[in-house]
């Protein structure tokens, strides 16, 4: 499977970072180290899902970290619809962002990165199966990254593929690498 330099939806706003750091993407040479990442997908039995991202970014120098900051602040927004519009493209699937909020607060030296988004069209609803799914939309994760899915608490889960690395009761987790592309996630109600 092909590996690409950004990261869907586990590592959407890298892509950000990486846009206001091209220097760093062509010298290898990062100003920041993702130290911590997780990926929240919430669902219920509708057609929207909640996506919570949190990262955590050490910087070189403080000074880095104010200037990327500043650039996160002023575009973020702009480049994560860009990306969901693009996404749709690629998977064949209109994804519509409902709401999306994000902040980025320095917390002793570590600069802390929080989106949160309502995606409308990530579950679909079929004769009251729903499907949580992008295709097979490659996903590069590392091994600090931890993706995590919550069903409603009354779902049955019906099938998961790729298998989750740790799976209690209606919350599915995939640590590390073994995650490799978004996961499709059929369940119904558990009546």
């Amino acid at each position: 499977m092909q590996n690409r330099t950004l990261i869907y939806i586990l590592i959407a706003f890298v892509a950000i970072f990486l846009i206001f750091d091209i220097f760093t993407l062509f010298t290898r040479k990062p100003k920041f180290e993702v130290t911590f990442y997780q990926t929240k997908v919430i669902t219920d039995f509708s057609e929207e899902a909640t996506i919570i991202t949190l990262a955590d970014l050490s910087f070189k120098t403080e000074k880095d970290m104010l200037e990327y900051m500043k650039n996160y602040n002023n575009v973020a927004s702009t480049t994560f619809l860009d990306y969901f519009k693009k996404i749709s493209d690629e998977i064949g699937k209109n994804l519509i962002v409902i709401k999306y909020d994000n902040n980025a607060t320095e917390r002793a030296g570590v600069l802390e990165i929080n989106e949160q988004a309502i995606i409308k069209n990530l579950v679909t609803n079929e004769n009251g199966q729903y499907e949580l799914s992008m295709g097979k939309l490659p996903i590069n994760s590392n091994d600090g990254s931890e993706f995590v899915v919550t069903l409603p608490e009354n779902a049955k889960l019906i099938s998961v593929d790729p298998t989750p690395t740790d799976i209690d009761n209606n919350i599915l987790k995939w640590y590390g690498n073994s995650l490799k592309y978004f996961p499709t996630i059929v369940y119904s109600k558990n009546y």
